[in-house]
């Protein structure tokens, strides 16, 4: 029998029958390397307790930019969607912001793993959503991170203002007034500065029409036209970005969900 396995580990590393007993613990050891190991255990995903979808939907009546074609919904005689039209910055969208000469500049650069970004939410709705000139400042950062930490570098860094509840007035909604000029809720230029530039946040969110900030180097994500932003927790969700792969694009109508475990 010792001699019938020898000749079966001589076999498994291809060496001749009859092997020098010498080899028996080198052999041995092959035969072991040879054996069909078992699968690993399947994991159980950690269970979420929602699943918050911070997209609008996409409607003819929906604001748009001034500058864009009003979106278009063409159906056929059963009702069925046939042609669609809508630019590249209306509804709830992404943005890729670049610094200048940044190698990442346009959607189609982007990884899976820039679209799928832990989130963190500041909720400032008491004092944005009738405030159209609000502004979130780098104070507001610091005092939202004693309460709940230190906003990690990669992160995505959600704003709710209640802006979102005028989605059905465009007019209201885009912050036109009398002057013609536009007045909106947005991240102040200081708290941009902190999260971006010293954070080193990944992307920022904001259930309005928001305005780009310019980084100091590399790029960041822009989210805009977001809902619901108040169903998230102040941190632990992780959101996953649906835009579009558009070519030499740098924004796209997108549905963004936020996974809350």
């Amino acid at each position: 029998m010792h001699d019938r396995v020898i000749d079966e580990l001589a076999a498994c590393r291809g060496r001749p029958r009859g092997a020098p007993r010498l080899y028996t613990v080198a052999l041995a050891l092959a035969l072991a390397a040879c054996a069909v190991r078992p699968a690993p255990p399947l994991t159980t995903p950690t269970p979420l307790a929602r699943t918050v979808d911070l997209s609008h939907v996409v409607r003819e009546d929906m604001p748009h930019p001034p500058s864009e074609l009003p979106p278009r919904l063409l159906r056929g005689p059963a009702g069925t969607l046939l042609q669609l039209q809508i630019g590249a910055n209306t509804g709830s969208l992404l943005r890729v912001v670049a610094a200048p000469g940044a190698t990442l500049s346009n959607l189609e650069q982007l990884s899976p793993r820039d679209l799928v970004l832990p989130a963190v939410l500041i909720d400032a709705r008491d004092r944005a959503q009738d405030t159209p000139g609000f502004a979130l400042s780098a104070a507001d950062v610091r005092a939202w991170e004693r309460a709940h930490g230190t906003i990690p570098p990669g992160a995505l860094v959600l704003l709710a203002t209640g802006w979102d509840l005028r989605w059905g007035a465009a007019d209201a909604y885009l912050g036109h007034n009398e002057s013609g000029t536009a007045s909106v809720p947005s991240f102040g230029p200081d708290a941009a500065d902190l999260l971006l530039n010293q954070r080193g946040v990944a992307a920022l969110g904001i259930d309005a029409p928001a305005a780009p900030y310019a980084p100091a180097a590399g790029f960041y994500l822009m989210l805009e036209n977001l809902t619901s932003l108040e169903q998230l927790p102040p941190s632990g969700s992780t959101v996953v970005i649906g835009a579009l792969k558009l070519q030499a694009a740098q924004s796209s109508p997108a549905r963004v969900l936020a996974l809350v475990p």
